[in-house]
């Protein structure tokens, strides 16, 4: 297989050509790219993620908040806003170091004693042999951030799933909306999923959304709403959003709903009022939302 020579980035990028390489020719050193670049830093030609496998992509190397210093395939560094992009972050800066210090510290201790070779505090666990002792100060701390209030008279019933990403989560989420549509409805021909005609809940073939490139999802149903940059009446948006209710209705257990797109709708947000009325005649139907 022979490395690949990268002559024109920018062109190589716009064009999302596949290309393949290796970290090391005949002689077992490193190949290069027209700029000097080894192939190892530039294209990393062996990684398929949002682009094909093959295309260089930028490596952040520093950020702050939203101000991200990037390496170039070129072998430039710029700094740039990240705005959106699926990765938004509540927190930088001291706020976020204050946030993190903990399993900082935690980490740290767990990895003096596997170096002692003592008992260590484990840094992750599957759930089938138990959890970690941090797990019972992380539900202490969501309680009194939950949407919902109880009166002193009460304990609110409520339950927390946690996952590593997004799609995952999505499945989750679902999973015990439906399982608690049907506990307590007692119907359990319900199951299926409506999900925005433009939105995105991980990779499109096997994640629920608005797109399907391999196989048909005979799980959900799309319904109408806003685009980005198309001009809507939001009374003819009703209507067939109210049509599609008539027609899917008795099927649907679960509705998925962004308050904001991320970059299948370039950080659209929903008109409040009229995302209120979307809920609301859902939930008239006996529709969870998610």
């Amino acid at each position: 297989m022979n490395p690949v020579k990268v002559s024109n980035v920018t062109k190589q990028v716009e064009t999302m050509t596949v290309s393949s390489s290796t970290s090391s020719d005949d002689n077992g050193t490193d190949s290069t790219t027209a700029n000097g670049a080894t192939l190892s830093s530039a294209p990393h030609g062996n990684f398929a993620g949002r682009y094909p496998a093959g295309i260089a992509q930028p490596i952040t190397l520093a950020k702050n908040g939203v101000r991200h210093i990037r390496l170039l395939p070129s072998g430039e560094k710029e700094e740039v806003l990240a705005v959106g992009l699926a990765c938004s972050e509540c927190f930088s800066g001291p706020r976020l170091a204050k946030l993190l210090q903990p399993g900082f510290e935690y980490e740290k201790k767990a990895m003096e004693d596997m170096m002692a070779g003592n008992f260590a505090a484990p840094l992750s666990i599957h759930t089938s042999a138990g959890v970690p002792a941090a797990l019972s100060g992380f539900i202490e701390a969501l309680e009194p951030l939950l949407p919902w209030k109880a009166t002193p008279e009460e304990k609110l019933d409520w339950c927390v799933s946690l996952q590593l990403e997004g799609a995952s989560a999505v499945w989750a989420g679902i999973d015990m909306l439906l399982q608690v549509s049907i506990l307590s409805s007692g119907n359990k021909r319900r199951k299926m999923v409506a999900v925005g005609a433009q939105s995105y809940h991980g990779p499109p073939s096997t994640s629920f959304g608005g797109k399907s490139p391999l196989w048909n999802k005979n799980y959900q149903v799309k319904y109408p709403v806003p685009e980005a940059g198309v001009p809507y009446d939001e009374t003819e948006l009703l209507d067939k959003y109210s049509a599609f209710l008539d027609k899917h209705g008795e099927e649907i257990g679960v509705m998925l709903v962004e308050p904001q797109w991320g970059s299948s709708q370039t950080g659209l947000v929903w008109p409040k009022d009229l995302l209120k009325k979307y809920i609301s005649m859902a939930r008239e139907r006996g529709i969870k939302i998610l």
